[in-house]
């Protein structure tokens, strides 16, 4: 199939291209995850370690590593068994109940396995009485959200930036980037059609205000500002619903130039950029919870990927709202092909007294409408029937997503250049970052003023 992207042919014919950029991209990715599970590692040691010191400090000598090893294990076991009686106990509360009170009846939780210091870093800390340097560390990493969704975003970006990208690297870097869509089919089996539907109705209200609000503005505006229809119909394709998808669904309708595709893509990457990399702490500043985060971005930043990463970024919940939201809002791009089929074809036809060009609206949703989002649906469906138990759930929307993930942003990263970001300019570049900076604000208003209640996925 070729056309999965701009410039890129993806087909076996167009692979050859294609693999030096991608065998770069999934070496990066799996660097990217090394360094995340370390970090994520040290600092769940750094807790353990402080604790320990506390204990310490409160009069309690430090244990030999043994007994301290065995008494974490003794610990655990006790608590696997209550864990098992009470889940007996809520089986035959299942029983009982009736199916429709039954599916409302939570299980208890199933205790984690307790955090033990490597017989290394326990001796250092307890022949140092302080914590060894690598945990303070990868804490401090976490603290500041590098994880391997930033490592990837900011060391492609700089790679992309300083040293460049060789020619022979860059099919293959961009067709990269569509495999975050396979994660996001992944991310289906951690949904049941209840989280889904929930959250999507909360969604589909701030699609509808903030989205399709934003295309019509932008629309509008660039038609009173004598902006050039194929220029205008992209920024509000792509600034109101899903950034660059929309903006290539819409651009056979408003008949756009090449040189639009540079101005509009500039404007919704530059604004997806500077979103992705202020957002998390903005979120952070204004103590939002991780699904309100998540219901934020996934209305506020332009561009799947970007979306997707700056959630990821934020926390695991804030990936799981901010994906719905994002269904909700790629499910739009029909709506605003039939929009620009009207404003930018059939009305200046009927304000002109002529026909409007035939156009098959039909055949364009049809040919641009995202695959993806079936394939998301599929797995909530698979799990909403128990095909998928809850360790199977995490292996496939925890970790083989990151795989998926961690390979796509490495091609983000790459793809980041300064200069496609100074293409963005004039005045379409003014209504479409106004635009865009209006709706984050408006939305961030919103997701908080609705709370954590309704955008939580549980």
């Amino acid at each position: 199939m070729a056309g999965g992207g701009i410039g890129v042919d993806y087909s076996l014919k167009g692979l050859p291209r294609m693999m030096p950029g991608l065998i770069v991209c999934f070496i990066l990715g799996w660097l990217a995850l090394q360094w995340d599970t370390s970090i994520h590692k040290w600092s769940g040691d750094f807790k353990e370690a402080e604790k320990i010191m506390k204990a310490e400090k409160e009069g309690k000598p430090f244990l030999p590593y043994d007994e301290y090893k065995t008494k974490k294990s003794e610990s655990f076991a006790k608590k696997q068994e209550e864990y098992k009686a009470k889940m007996e106990a809520h089986k035959a509360e299942v029983a009982q109940a009736a199916p429709a009170e039954a599916k409302k009846l939570k299980g208890p939780e199933k205790p984690k396995k307790p955090h033990v210091l490597n017989q290394a870093d326990y001796e250092q800390l307890t022949k140092d009485k302080a914590i060894p340097g690598k945990l303070s560390f990868g804490n401090l990493m976490i603290e500041f959200q590098l994880t391997y969704v930033a490592v990837l975003l900011l060391g492609g970006m700089l790679i992309r930036n300083t040293i460049g990208l060789p020619e022979v690297l860059r099919a293959g870097t961009v067709a990269a980037r569509p495999l975050i869509k396979p994660g996001i089919v992944i991310l289906g089996a951690y949904y049941l059609w209840s989280n889904v539907l929930k959250v999507g109705v909360f969604g589909l209200v701030m699609v509808l205000v903030f989205v399709m609000g934003t295309a019509v503005l932008i629309s509008i505006w660039g038609r009173k500002a004598k902006v050039d229809d194929g220029l205008s119909g992209l920024m509000s394709a792509g600034v109101g619903v899903c950034g660059v998808s929309a903006a290539v669904a819409v651009a056979p309708v408003v008949n756009a130039k090449p040189r639009d595709f540079f101005y509009a893509i500039g404007t919704i990457l530059l604004f997806g950029t500077l979103g992705l990399f202020t957002f998390p702490y903005i979120g952070q500043a204004l103590n939002m919870s991780q699904p309100v985060f998540g219901a934020w971005v996934g209305t506020a930043v332009l561009n799947t990927a970007q979306l997707v990463a700056a959630a990821s970024w934020y926390g695991h919940e804030s990936l799981l709202t901010a994906n719905i939201i994002n269904i909700v809002r790629v499910s739009f791009i029909p709506l605003i092909v039939l929009w620009a089929i009207y404003f930018y074809v059939v009305k200046p036809a009927a304000a002109a007294g002529g026909s409007s060009e035939k156009i098959d609206a039909w055949q364009v949703v049809k040919d641009k409408f995202p695959i993806f989002i079936l394939g998301f649906f599929v797995m909530v469906t698979l799990n909403e029937f128990g095909v998928f138990t809850p360790d199977q759930r995490d292996i496939l929307g925890k970790e083989l997503l990151k795989i998926f993930f961690a390979v796509g942003f490495a091609g983000v990263g790459l793809n980041i250049a300064f200069d496609d970001l100074r293409k963005a300019g004039g005045t379409a570049f003014v209504i479409g970052f106004v635009a865009a900076s209006l709706k984050a604000v408006l939305a961030a208003v919103a997701v908080i003023a609705i709370g954590t209640e309704f955008f939580s996925v549980h």
